[in-house]
């Protein structure tokens, strides 16, 4: 098998895998962190979602996640991507690791970036917390 790119077949085989039962996150780290924060007039209330970026030096992948700053009584969701630069490849956030954190599978880091996008929402006010970090 040929070179396919910029993240080498071979070194795929990280893509969709969990960071925590892999062991790469033992080897990971935060690398970018963006945070959106909003005031809700409807419920007199300031809240924040954060974006965070992770990369294993031990495995060369990234994966995101997501930090809701929202009371739980007024919460309705959130969610969280990680996405590779090369190919756009991109995975949703599926692994809950606290009330209103969640985690994504992670992507092969090798020889290319990746980003991680994040949003929350507060109660039914119409407006949608959005974060995106910076490439690494």
């Amino acid at each position: 098998m040929g070179f396919t790119g910029p993240a080498d077949a071979a070194d795929r085989k990280w893509d969709g895998k969990d960071p925590v039962y892999s062991g790469c996150m033992s080897t990971g780290r935060v690398v970018h962190k963006k945070t959106d924060t909003y005031y809700s007039s409807r419920y007199h209330l300031h809240v924040s979602v954060t974006a965070s970026l992770w990369y294993s030096t031990g495995c060369r992948t990234v994966w995101a996640m997501v930090d809701a700053n929202v009371p739980t009584d007024k919460w309705t969701g959130m969610g969280c991507n990680i996405w590779r630069n090369s190919d756009m490849k991109h995975y949703t956030c599926n692994r809950k690791t606290g009330t209103r954190e969640m985690l994504s599978p992670m992507l092969n880091d090798k020889n290319t970036t990746g980003f991680a996008t994040a949003w929350s929402y507060v109660g039914d006010d119409p407006h949608e917390m959005f974060a995106r970090t910076g490439s690494y």
